[in-house]
């Protein structure tokens, strides 16, 4: 089959959701531009057709998650940072909107084998910038962290671990693997160690061994698994000496008890990534009884102003000024209240019971990850974070729909 036959078998929208995922590590821009096309030409089909509205549990729980930010110009008292935050998570909105128009067929594992694959692309492309600038700069660290993702349009390296973890887990989840679908789990593995998220990689070794034990008897395990699983522990044995020594880096750095109870912490105290969470997460509880917003929260998108007050309160580091919570379930909570944690809490909880109803461990392995992340990062708060969630999310749900 050639290309242009290949290209025949996609429809439209799988084409326009497979862009939407593609581009999401080429910048705010592009990604935003596939999604109002997919919008788009999803309003004009359902014209054309006639509307048919399909209808499914969780796009109603994500429209009425927006409708929740939207409501929180009511009670915020920054209207101007709420409006821009709704700007900002337009995708709420619209990519559900889209799913609820479109009624035809999309098929969830060709727009994930699409994305998949271009997830290796990327990463050849990142490596390759990373080596040239290593060997420019004599500086082996463009080939690790943020050094190495900043070559996508300054990608954070947290972010696209967890979309290389996706990559891995999907490949790990088809039935019958090629020898370049293997390629692809070593290459993906192997740049995810790259990337040195030492929570991402442990938890996508851990799902993807126990996926691997629970999917196949170990008598039944194809050469091609056996080799995976060979890697997989050789991969984790080299890794986890640089994990030992950075968790026990990360714990003697911390002193919890002095970060709990310290008034003043001065320019040059020395932070963990860990201890200036625990800050966070302090400054949050603070801020909770000083402005008695339990229920509501401080209005989307205007918890910033309160931290930083925290922060030059204790008299932190400067640069740390504007830094948000990195842990989403504070931030929800912080800017939507408990109303706001609810929902997100709800929509995972769907997610998860969905996926150990149909033993769909890709679907559990996609929605443990988001779970973890959202623990040090605000993810579902980012355009690459809550574009992911969302159309992931959408994907694995079309089943479940009824129309009007």
């Amino acid at each position: 089959m050639n290309a242009f036959q290949k290209i025949k078998n996609y429809n439209i929208f799988e084409v326009l959701l497979a862009l939407i995922l593609i581009t999401m590590p080429l910048g705010f821009a592009v990604n935003s531009i596939s999604i109002i096309l997919f919008l788009l030409i999803t309003i004009y089909s359902a014209i054309v057709k006639g509307f048919k509205l399909e209808f499914n549990t969780l796009n109603i729980l994500f429209l009425g998650f927006y409708i929740l930010c939207l409501c929180s110009l009511f009670w915020t008292n920054n209207l101007e940072t709420t409006k821009e935050g709704l700007i900002r998570f337009l995708s709420y909105l619209t990519i559900p909107l889209a799913f609820i128009l479109n009624n035809t067929k999309i098929r969830s594992n060709v727009v994930f084998n699409a994305f998949s694959k271009s997830l290796v692309v990327n990463g050849v492309y990142a490596l390759a910038l990373g080596v040239l600038k290593a060997i420019q700069n004599k500086d082996i660290g463009y080939l690790f962290y943020h050094k190495l993702s900043n070559n996508l349009s300054n990608m954070n390296a947290i972010y696209l671990s967890v979309f290389m973890s996706f990559g891995i887990a999907y490949f790990l989840n088809k039935k019958i693997k090629s020898k370049l679908d293997v390629s692809c789990i070593i290459f993906l593995s192997l740049f995810l160690i790259l990337l040195s998220s030492k929570t991402i990689i442990t938890i996508t070794l851990f799902l993807s061994l126990t996926l691997i034990f629970k999917k196949f008897k170990f008598k039944k395990i194809s050469l091609q698994n056996k080799v995976i699983i060979v890697v997989g522990f050789l991969v984790l044995s080299i890794a986890s000496l640089n994990f030992l020594n950075r968790f026990k880096s990360e714990f003697d750095t911390t002193k919890i008890g002095e970060v709990l109870h310290k008034k003043d912490f001065g320019h040059v105290y020395l932070w963990s990534g860990l201890g200036l969470r625990i800050f966070q997460i302090k400054a949050f509880t603070e801020i909770l009884v000083e402005q008695n917003n339990f229920f509501l929260g401080s209005g989307l998108n205007n918890s910033q102003k309160s931290l930083n007050e925290k922060y030059l309160e204790y008299n932190l580091y400067p640069d740390f000024l504007n830094y948000n919570y990195h842990n989403q379930y504070v931030q929800i909570f912080a800017e939507l209240g408990i109303v706001g944690l609810g929902l997100l809490l709800l929509i995972a909880f769907l997610i998860l019971k969905d996926g150990i109803k149909h033993k769909n461990y890709f679907l559990i392995s996609f929605i443990i990850l988001i779970l973890v992340v959202c623990i040090t990062e605000s993810f579902l708060w980012r355009q690459r974070g809550m574009v992911f969630f969302i159309t992931i999310t959408l994907l694995f749900n079309q089943r479940k729909k009824y129309s009007i």
